[in-house]
Formats: C-alpha cells, sequence, structure tokens
C-alpha cells in the first residue's frame, strides 16, 4: 500500500509531481519517460538512469540545487530527505532553534550528493549551516564539487573522517574544539557486511514484493560491519562524551527490527530523553530516533510521525495517536485572569500530592506557555475522589472505616514492583536512581482559556500515569470550583 498519506504535512511531495510540466522544462527526461493511452506521462522507477535523472530535474525545479551524481553512487530520493529535514524542523521548533541565529548541524556520511546538508541550507534559507563528513575519497570530493556548484561553502564545511579511524565524531570534533552543535543527522548504511547475501532484503514470509524503485549505491554505502544497529550505537556510545557539544543525536533507521534494537539500546544506557518518528514515502517506510542530554529540551514535545496525520485519512480509517501527549481543556479565560494563576493552581495541586514540578521553559509571567518536568516517588494520584470523600465525612464527624478508605483492589500502578507487562520498558527498566514517573507538563493560553498536555517520558509507572494525573487534576479544579470559590480575583489567587 502507498503510504505517501503518511508523509509529513510540509512534505511538497505529498501530491506527485506533474511530469507533463517537468517533461516540457527539461526534455531529458523524455529519454526515460513514457506516454499511456490516456496520455499521462509515467516514468519507470527500475529504471536508475529515470531515478537519476528525475532526481537532479527536482533538485533543480523545486530547490534551485544542480547536482552532478556519480552513476555508481546513491541516487538520493528527495521525499525520504525530505521528511527527514521536515523532522528536524520540528525538533527545532521545541527547542527553539529559530530565536538562533545560526543553527549548526553535522551530517555523518554525506555522500557523493551531500544532498542532506544543501537540502537543510536551502529549505533553511542559509540559516543552518552544516559541517558534512565522509570517508570515500571519491565520494568526497564529488560532495565538495556539489557544494561548490551552488556557491554554499559558506554554509556547508565538507571534512574527511580518518579511513583508518575507529571513532564516528570524535576525531572529527577533535579538530573543531571550540565548535557547538544543534543536531547532528546520520543516514547509515543499512546491511551487515559480514552477513551471507547482506545486500539482499530479508523476506521471512516470502511474500514481499520487489522493490518499486532501481536499487543505487556503492557497497561501502549500503553496508559496514555490524550493519545499522552497530553502527548507530556507537554513535549512542560517543553521544555520552559529546553531550555538550551536541544538543541533539539524531540517525535515520532502515529497518523496523533495528528500530527495534536501538530503542533497547537507548533504555539499556538509561537514555530517556528521546523522540521517534516514521518516515513514510511510496512504498517505502524507514524509522527515525532522537535523544539529547540536555535537561532543558523535552524531546517527547516533538510531535511524533509513528501516529497517521488524522486529517489525511477518511473518518472510517482513523486511529487513536499513538504516542502523543493527552491534552484537555482546564480552564475558562473567565476562570483564571492569567498565565502565573492558572500554573500556579495547578502546580500547587500537583505538589500537594508529592509530584515535583521543575520548570523547563518559559515563565508564567511573560509567555503564552510554560512547561515543566514532573517526576514522582510513589503513584499518590489514584483514588483522590476517595479520599477527598472520606475527609469531607470525616469533617461531618461520620466514621469512616479503613476498609472504606483504602482501595480494595490495588491497581498496577501503585506497585513499583510490579512494571508494566507490555510496556515501553518490558526488555529494560531504568536505571535505580530514576523515579516511579517522569513526564513533561505543558500549559497553555489559548483564545477560549487554559489548556494542559502531559506527556510520559519514563518510569515503571507507564503511559497510563499521565491519562490518570490529567483526571485527578480535572476532578480537583472542578471540586474547588463547584464548592464555591471565587474563580479569580488579583494576581496573587493561587486557585480557583
Amino acid at each position: 500500500m502507498a503510504v505517501n498519506v503518511f508523509m509529513h504535512p510540509k512534505n511538497r511531495y505529498r501530491q506527485k509531481p506533474d511530469f507533463q510540466q517537468l517533461v516540457k522544462l527539461y526534455p531529458v527526461l523524455n529519454e526515460v519517460a513514457s506516454v499511456d493511452l490516456s496520455g499521462k506521462v509515467k516514468l519507470d522507477y527500475r529504471n536508475k538512469q529515470a531515478v537519476h535523472l528525475l532526481s537532479k530535474c527536482l533538485l533543480e525545479h523545486d530547490f534551485g540545487l544542480k547536482l552532478e551524481l556519480p552513476s555508481d553512487k546513491l541516487v538520493p530520493t528527495l521525499p525520504l530527505r525530505l521528511n527527514y529535514i521536515h523532522w528536524l524542523e520540528d525538533i527545532g521548533s521545541v527547542a527553539r532553534w529559530q530565536e538562533r541565529e545560526v543553527v549548526r548541524g553535522i551530517d555523518i556520511g554525506c555522500g557523493a550528493s551531500c544532498i542532506y546538508p544543501l537540502l537543510a541550507v536551502v529549505q533553511s534559507d542559509k540559516r543552518w549551516h552544516m559541517v558534512a563528513i565522509e570517508k570515500a575519497e571519491d565520494s568526497l570530493a564529488s560532495a565538495k564539487a556539489n557544494v561548490i556548484r551552488n556557491k554554499l561553502q559558506h554554509c556547508i564545511d565538507v571534512r574527511p573522517q580518518n579511513h583508518e579511524g575507529k571513532t564516528i565524531l570524535l576525531d572529527v570534533l577533535q579538530e573543531m574544539p571550540n565548535e557547538r552543535f544543534e543536531f547532528c543527522m546520520c543516514n547509515p548504511p543499512f546491511f551487515d557486511s559480514t552477513a551471507p547475501h547482506h545486500l539482499e532484503p530479508k523476506n521471512r514470509t516470502g511474500r514481499r514484493r520487489e522493490p518499486s524503485n532501481a536499487s543505487t549505491g556503492s557497497a561501502e554505502e549500503l553496508c559496514t560491519e555490524g550493519g545499522e544497529v552497530k553502527f548507530i550505537g556507537q554513535i549512542i556510545a560517543e553521544s555520552f562524551r559529546l553531550k555538550d557539544r551536541i544538543g541533539v543525536f539524531t540517525t535515520m533507521i532502515g529497518h523496523k527490527r533495528s528500530y527495534e534494537e536501538v530503542l533497547r539500546a537507548l533504555r539499556a544506557a538509561a537514555i530517556h530523553n528521546v523522540s521517534v518518528s516514521r518516515f513514510c514515502q511510496g512504498n517505502t517506510t524507514r524509522w527515525a530516533v532522537a535523544w539529547t542530554f540536555d535537561p532543558t529540551l523535552l524531546l517527547s514535545l516533538v510531535p511524533n510521525s509513528l501516529a497517521a496525520d488524522e486529517t489525511s485519512l477518511s473518518p472510517g480509517k482513523r486511529k487513536a495517536a499513538v504516542g502523543r501527549p493527552v491534552s484537555s481543556a482546564i480552564f475558562t479565560a473567565i476562570d483564571m485572569p492569567s498565565l502565573r494563576a492558572a500554573s500556579q493552581c495547578i502546580v500547587s495541586q500537583l505538589q500537594a500530592i508529592a509530584i515535583d514540578v521543575r520548570t523547563v521553559k518559559g515563565s508564567p509571567e511573560t509567555a503564552d506557555e510554560y512547561i515543566c518536568e514532573l517526576s514522582a516517588q510513589q503513584n499518590t494520584w489514584s483514588h483522590q475522589r476517595r479520599k477527598r470523600r472520606a475527609g469531607q465525612l470525616q469533617l461531618q464527624g461520620v466514621s469512616v472505616s479503613q476498609e472504606n478508605n483504602n482501595c480494595v483492589k490495588k491497581t498496577k500502578l501503585e506497585s513499583p514492583e510490579q512494571p508494566e507487562e507490555n510496556g515501553p520498558l518490558s526488555e529494560a527498566t531504568s536505571a535505580a536512581s530514576d523515579p516511579f514517573l517522569r513526564a513533561a507538563l505543558q500549559i497553555q493560553r489559548k483564545a477560549d482559556g487554559y489548556y494542559v498536555a502531559l506527556q510520559y517520558i519514563s518510569g515503571i509507572a507507564g503511559k497510563d500515569a499521565v491519562n490518570q494525573i490529567l483526571q485527578y487534576l480535572k476532578n480537583a479544579i472542578k471540586s474547588k470550583v463547584s464548592d464555591g470559590k471565587p474563580s479569580h480575583g488579583n494576581e496573587g489567587t493561587k486557585c480557583p
């Protein structure tokens, strides 16, 4: 099934190019184009020359880039590359790269085309500056020539990797000791060069269709010892030494099984500030993972492309969002006079049940958005309605038995010894120092009132915990409003 419907919303190739118009503008495409009985122009993507010429023409037509692509090297398909760039833009919107005059990135293994740095620079209107590193000497020469051909030397620095070196980033960054980067990106070789028939795609069921596109690329571009899992594992290991120099580490992954192994590796390394995505184009799907050590940047707030863009689907095919924050309106504009008052109320309700709140971004006094990180050492939010009711009965002098005060049936979230069986930490639990729950809380002011969004980060409480905390907040605030307490007053109002 074609997966263009799941392509990034900003990707211009969600709509197929007008081949008829392209052939008029670039007559060279006549060599590989055909016309069917209805008069529609078609290209055969199984033809290497067609893929090669189409990429060159689209790069010039849509981005103003003139590239020479060696025939024996990987030909970059643009929808996939653009999906990666748009995902980086999503990360940048959370990291507030838009506030920087220059955004610096590193592309690991830029290849002969140098496609990612070139697209990044053009898409950002030359605000993004890239260091492109490459090990193969012939690809390095071609990449430099493509940068010079487009007069972008002031934005892209193509550097060699040590061909005999054993590191991916460390040796290169030692030559730039004073430079810091907002991100690094990577499209690693997918296949394991030590495996038999390593260039053949695995077909476990026997029902896999033949690839719809022609295969391009040299062996060194497609294969590496240990495959993509080992390659990305080395980047994870080096990231601990580079966490103060690179803000966000990102990589694309070619196989779903590899994607699952990379997530396990990150959990085993106690790296929990992670974002994932899926790149869909044509009949091809790729996966992506990002991680950071920056405590002020919550990658969980980055839009998650693993869920389908619901606006693209018919109502009958829509599914519940996966991995997105749970959100709800919490106050009307009448209930609270300011974001500061709303934030104070919500934070006080969380602190009342021993949830630690740490400000991450924004100021309630000056911003329209306030983001903080929550951590809890145990489940204190369950059965709050029963506890409030018991307290009210005691104030009225009514005796309440211990059996009624406590939950008869304990939920699994109340017992730290019982991790979620099928949850994200089932195979590798957090480090011992990790709290029972870590989550991100966003409080936002909109025209009609104030909204909260909660995003699970880590902890054996599991993802259900954020739904329960959101329900606790709604119940607690609703209870105070129904008690007849004043809705708002001066700026010092703590809660309705």
